[in-house]
């Protein structure tokens, strides 16, 4: 039987409160499950930096007619890999107080009834690995220490349990950068490397085979939360357009209603974003999407260096691969231009876990 409290992905689609009706998995990619858009920080939404208090925000949809009691959240925060997610022992967690969440998905008043606030969580230096992404999962529970008939298919997530974001309504996945300071923009005359975690499913018996795999992103212009990263990188100014107003609101994929309207890109920037403009020493350049094709080089013990070809999980492989995935773009493409792609484990049926979105800006 399913629950009547869920984490949805796509709140917000359509100025309404989505589509998601508690079915796993969930196979949209608007957005993919790992960007749900009822999960963000405040106030960075999907940014936080060392040092500086950051508040977890986690929105419960209630499919019940009525209120539902002692509704506790969990949040797990954890370097960004690829594969099985790392276990509860390794996670940074935190615990919001129980709440009584009313029925329905509620609004983007910041003071909503269904918006579950934690304490704030001030990133330690020992937190910062890799180059910063993080996963930061929510999980909603009843406990039948404190209501009478919890809400079926929820419970506590414990030492002995893992994480399945994808695979249980109760349970929600946002992807996060951890910021120690400010970087400069990287340049393409270079390799860019990205450092990640890789977590292939333990060895059974019958053992199947993985490949790691990089998936150009595709959209139409940018998406909301593309424009709300790259506007906040030094030296990159937005300008909107004078014939549409600000406060507009955008749907479709990419947009995030789940945030208080003052900080959401959507209603900060509209549904016509304008045009993102890169400062250089000779003037600007329009940022634009690129469309020229990239090559990629993979370090990591046990994997092949070609993405795209397979490998068994052996009793030699260690759970937590170290990774390195060297990134390099056409030496032609011209200054401004911006290559994303999704970096993804797989099997020869589907996506194993989580993934991560890679976005490089050419600069002088």
């Amino acid at each position: 039987m399913a629950g009547n409290l869920l984490v949805g992905v796509d709140y917000g689609r359509n100025n309404g409160p989505g589509e998601d009706s508690g079915a796993r998995p969930w196979s949209r990619e608007d957005p993919p499950f790992w960007a749900n858009a009822s999960i963000w920080l405040e106030p960075g939404i999907t940014k936080a930096r060392v040092g500086e208090p950051t508040f977890i925000r986690v929105r419960v949809s209630n499919r019940s007619g009525q209120i539902m009691k002692a509704v506790r959240v969990q949040t797990f925060l954890y370097p960004a890999s690829i594969g099985v997610p790392p276990t509860f022992a390794t996670s940074i967690k935190n615990n919001a107080n129980p709440v009584d969440i009313p029925p329905g998905a509620g609004t983007n008043d910041p003071d909503d009834a269904h918006i579950v606030r934690f304490n704030g969580w001030t990133p330690q230096p020992g937190d910062l690995q890799g180059d910063g992404h993080m996963c930061l999962i929510a999980n909603v529970y009843q406990s039948e220490d404190e209501v009478a008939s919890p809400d079926p298919g929820s419970k506590e997530i414990t030492a002995t349990d893992g994480f399945n974001p994808n695979g249980e309504q109760h349970q929600g996945q946002r992807n996060i950068i951890l910021e120690q300071a400010r970087q400069p923009a990287i340049s393409h005359s270079q390799p860019v490397n990205v450092s990640y975690s890789t977590r292939p499913p333990v060895q059974s018996e019958h053992p199947r085979q993985y490949k790691v795999m990089a998936e150009p992103f595709e959209f139409d212009g940018f998406s909301p939360d593309e424009v709300l990263v790259l506007s906040q990188v030094r030296d990159i100014e937005l300008t909107k357009p004078s014939t549409k107003p600000p406060t507009d609101p955008a749907t479709g994929p990419g947009t995030d209603p789940s945030i208080d309207p003052g900080t959401d890109p959507a209603s900060v920037f509209g549904s016509d974003f304008g045009e993102l403009v890169l400062k250089t020493s000779y003037g600007t350049e329009r940022v634009t999407r690129a469309r020229s094709r990239m090559s990629f080089e993979l370090k990591a013990d046990g994997i092949p260096g070609r993405l795209g070809e397979s490998f068994l999980r052996d009793e030699k492989m260690a759970d937590v691969v170290a990774s390195e995935l060297s990134v390099q773009i056409d030496p032609d493409a011209p200054v401004g231009s911006l290559h994303t792609f999704d970096l993804s484990l797989q099997d020869d049926k589907e996506r194993i876990g989580s993934g991560l979105r890679v976005m490089i800006l050419v600069t002088e």
